[in-house]
């Protein structure tokens, strides 16, 4: 086991190679690149496409290890690239089933910018750049989902700023629709609760990172560093900073540990980060596409109880005309059911525009 210690105090400039507990120590983020960087040579760094010579050595390797001829091995390379695009031509007229559309889902993020360069050479990664996976997990308020499921999974550069992963992140509290419009569902609303209200924090070591890029944001972690502060609970000092000023390479953090990104007020994701290492070759090189996601959870989505083949768009209260409270229906049975020809109101009853989660799928 390796490790580099700090030469003073404060957070140790990299973590363990392998550490046996939950979580590794505290490291800055920036200070573990650069120290890569200085162990390592141009060679290992370099983001160059695979030379010619460096191919042939490949080759040879190959050889070796299958115990056979240099022509042998290269005509087996040969064969390995046919077959290569004739499943990627396969996989752009493939009919996805019901059955495997999850899986199929999950290998299309994981693999569709494996070695994506830019068309701009200005959008390149520089080399020795950082590399960071994170893991979203749910909103504590879905209960089913809060303990163990982390619903995306993405990889961002150090050099990035917070608010571009704040920017990326999907959540459904989003996009919620305020208001009742029984009465009124064509007065199309003018904003999503994301326009509304766009105010969040990140927490990482005592530090709470907050969203102020606009006017109407407010430092939503005002009212908890009070509360640490008014009876002296062992927090020690909490700090208030500006997301928009911090890149990750500035941040120190644990890997493994469990940290929050808060947003709508109350709807608090964990995130943690899984892993942090040097950008390599055969990964996507566009720095446009980061931060990108690699992983996404699948979920169920919520039918119309009156026709069970389309997604909810709408839910109703003290429905008259539904068996049970609450009531999800897609747009037209919604419509069929509670308006006449004219659009007149039939019965009694609360409708609000419903954003089913499965959408993000």
């Amino acid at each position: 086991m390796a490790a580099v210690e700090a030469a003073g105090p404060g957070p140790a400039p990299a973590p363990d190679y392998e550490a046996a507990e939950l979580y590794t120590r505290v490291f800055r983020v920036g200070a573990l690149g650069r120290c890569w960087r200085q162990q390592l040579g141009p060679p290992d760094l370099s983001l160059a496409a695979e030379a010619g010579a460096e191919a042939a050595e490949l080759g040879c390797a190959a050889a070796a290890e299958l115990g056979c001829a240099a022509e042998t091995a290269a005509e087996l390379r040969a064969v390995c690239r046919i077959r290569k695009k004739a499943l990627q031509r396969r996989e752009e007229t493939i009919i996805v089933d019901r059955a495997c559309r999850q899986e199929t889902l999950a290998y299309e993020m994981e693999s569709h910018a494996i070695g994506k360069r830019p068309d701009n050479p200005t959008d390149l990664v520089e080399e020795g750049e950082l590399l960071l996976t994170l893991n979203i997990y749910y909103p504590v308020i879905f209960q089913k989902h809060k303990d163990h499921k982390p619903y995306q999974t993405v990889l961002v550069l150090g050099s990035q700023r917070l608010t571009e992963l704040r920017d990326s992140i999907s959540c459904v509290s989003d996009l919620q629709i305020g208001g009742e419009f029984s009465s009124q569902t064509d007065q199309a609303p003018e904003h999503i609760s994301k326009d509304l209200y766009k105010s969040a924090f990140f927490y990482f070591e005592g530090i709470f990172y907050n969203d102020k890029r606009y006017p109407e944001c407010r430092d939503l972690s005002r009212t908890i560093i009070e509360w640490s502060e008014s009876h002296d609970r062992g927090y020690g000092n909490l700090q208030s900073v500006k997301m928009e000023d911090y890149t990750f390479n500035d941040l120190s953090l644990k890997i493994g540990f469990p940290y929050l990104f808060c947003h709508q007020g109350n709807c608090e994701h964990i995130v943690i980060i899984t892993d942090v290492r040097l950008i390599h070759r055969d990964d996507c090189l566009d720095r446009n596409l980061y931060p990108l996601l690699i992983k996404k959870h699948w979920l169920c989505t919520r039918k119309c109880f009156v026709c069970k083949m389309y997604t909810a768009r709408w839910v109703t209260n003290k429905d008259s005309l539904a068996p049970e409270d609450p009531c999800f229906f897609c747009d037209v049975c919604f419509r069929m059911l509670h308006y006449d020809v004219e659009g007149n109101k039939l019965g009694e009853f609360l409708a609000y525009p419903y954003v089913d989660p499965g959408i993000f799928n």
